[in-house]
């Protein structure tokens, strides 16, 4: 236990847990769920979910996660009165469960303290009733280094989330003695959350102000416009991101799905290149979706990260996880076309962005498997190499079943047959591969299982100016396509 100068970690998904939030809120025994199924957190989190026989359908199993209790939650809001009645403004990402479902209720932090009749007046945007709250205590950007939307409350000043402050903590964090001389600053030599504001400084927080108005996004690329190159050479991350898009474009006009859910980084990256080139070709209901609750978003250029609050007003719904997760991506009514990202992959299609053999960390489960056994259809985006193509991950983050298209530096993986294997369907233009056969043998080299080749593999054509151009716009200092 923690109190005792230990903490265990068990790995779940964005969906799991809202699930498992909600099921102690309503007090329930448990609650159904598809996702995690075929997975690692399976077996490992055998103690709170537990897989049965669907007493409904006959032969089909289902998954029932245990309910989940805090002792006491801690949320930020953006306004409370002096009761505890307290606004919080959508996206709502894993949203109040953990709240409801609390033993000894809520300690609120909130940008201001209002009165009563401006808690009537935006009655639609309370989410926690006085009766649950235990402490109000105001912390002006307390949700930093993330932002705040004021999306439906335009008298409160919302402000952008602070990306070079993630940039330098995973910086730090890749040696032991910077991560603890960042902690120690940061952390645990602030005093209070004043001296913690002190150290941002003022020209850092009105910054953050500036970025959340709808229109910075303008002055953000005009800033930015001058470095964005021309040249039509490309690096191997653009190439990447370009053929994903391509092959997310075909399936859409293909099978008409309606949404694409992308994740952080080359598959959102992907998805935003789409669906300019889907909105040219007449494709008007096609919706991007991120998990923590935008829908229906039309990508902004300037900042490439999934969650950029310039998307919020474009958004034609703004929901949470659960919602978008368990209901749009995974619904009686789902459409959804996914695109994520990953660590690891063998040759059914099965992901790992979880732990590694020598046991160090990954990044964990995120939503991509709740993607995975959601969506109609998945398409995955990997840099290869024999480390990342392996004959056996050491854990199954997210199963492959619905995998059906992989895309490397080097060519792209489809499942063609009933052995469920990621077969060599197409090869990418390679500087160092001048024939087909060249390229082949390269694909073959960097995978670490026997890899079957398509019978007529053909090659990708390389990317126009106009797709690197966009690209460029939507990541203009190469945040994730690395120029």
């Amino acid at each position: 236990a923690f109190t005792e100068g230990s903490v265990s970690l068990e790995n779940w998904t964005n969906l799991t847990i809202p699930l498992r939030f909600m099921a102690a809120a309503y007090k329930l025994p448990y609650i159904s769920t598809n996702s995690i199924l075929g997975s690692s957190m399976e077996q490992n989190n055998s103690h709170a979910f537990h897989v049965v026989e669907d007493p409904v359908v006959p032969g089909q199993k289902v998954g029932l996660l245990s309910p989940l209790q805090p002792d006491i939650s801690i949320i930020h809001g953006w306004a409370a009165d002096p009761s505890g009645n307290t606004i919080l403004l959508p996206p709502y990402g894993e949203n109040l469960w953990g709240a409801l479902a609390s033993k000894e209720g809520v300690l609120v932090t909130v940008e201001q303290v209002v009165s009563t009749d401006f808690i009537r007046r935006y009655s639609h945007l309370v989410k926690i009733p006085a009766h649950l709250v235990r402490s109000v205590s105001v912390v002006p950007f307390g949700a930093h280094p993330q932002g705040m939307s004021n999306q439906g409350i335009t008298e409160l000043d919302a402000y952008g989330e602070d990306h070079q402050f993630r940039l330098d903590f995973r910086k730090a964090s890749r040696n032991t003695n910077e991560f603890e001389d960042w902690v120690n600053y940061w952390v645990l030599e602030c005093k209070d959350h004043k001296e913690y504001l002190e150290r941002l400084g003022y020209d850092r927080l009105m910054a953050l102000k500036g970025k959340a108005d709808k229109n910075s996004w303008i002055y953000d690329i005009d800033s930015k416009s001058d470095g964005i190159a021309e040249h039509e050479s490309y690096t191997t991350s653009e190439l990447m991101v370009i053929t994903t898009s391509r092959i997310l474009q075909e399936k859409v006009l293909e099978k008409s799905y309606k949404n694409v859910l992308g994740g952080i980084g080359l598959s959102s990256l992907a998805a935003a290149l789409a669906y300019y080139y889907l909105k040219e070709k007449k494709q008007e209901f096609i919706d991007l979706m991120v998990e923590t609750g935008f829908y229906g978003y039309a990508p902004r250029p300037g900042d490439p990260f999934v969650f950029n609050f310039a998307n919020i007003p474009t958004n034609k719904i703004q929901s949470n996880f659960i919602d978008i997760l368990n209901l749009f991506a995974g619904g009686n009514l789902n459409q959804c076309l996914g695109v994520l990202a990953t660590g690891q992959v063998d040759r059914y299609g099965n992901l790992n962005s979880t732990i590694l053999e020598d046991g160090r960390y990954l990044v964990g489960a995120g939503g991509s498997n709740d993607i995975c056994n959601g969506a109609c259809e998945v398409i995955v985006v990997l840099k290869q190499s024999k480390k990342r193509f392996v004959k056996k991950i050491p854990y199954i983050s997210s199963k492959g079943g619905r995998i059906t298209t992989l895309v490397s530096n080097l060519g792209v993986f489809e499942k063609l047959d009933r052995t469920g294997e990621l077969i060599l369907t197409r090869c990418l233009p390679n500087e160092t591969s001048s024939t087909l056969a060249k390229s082949i043998q390269k694909v073959k080299e960097n995978c670490g299982w026997d890899l079957r080749i398509a019978k007529n593999v053909t090659k990708i054509a390389s990317p126009t100016r106009d797709e690197l151009q966009i690209i460029r716009l939507l990541d203009p200092k190469g945040d994730f396509i690395s120029r």
